[in-house]
């Protein structure tokens, strides 16, 4: 009966982590997902490892003139 539990929570881990994967994943590149029937839109991603030792306008600013410019 051990085994078995111990088996479940890995593979119950492992599940979970690769979940969470498969959706970030989906996010980024289609900005969305589905399950079954229904459809889900992710509408913001937002990275927390990113650099924070530049103001955030000064990041907005530039992301700003980027676009301007294609």
């Amino acid at each position: 009966m051990g085994k078995f539990l111990l088996g479940f929570i890995i593979a119950w881990a492992l599940c979970h982590r690769y979940s969470h994967i498969m959706i970030a994943n989906e996010c980024e590149r289609l900005g969305g997902f589905f399950v079954g029937e229904k459809t889900y839109l992710c509408n913001q991603i937002i990275d927390n490892s990113q650099d924070k030792s530049t103001p955030e306008a000064i990041i907005e600013a530039e992301k700003g003139a980027k676009n301007e410019i294609q």
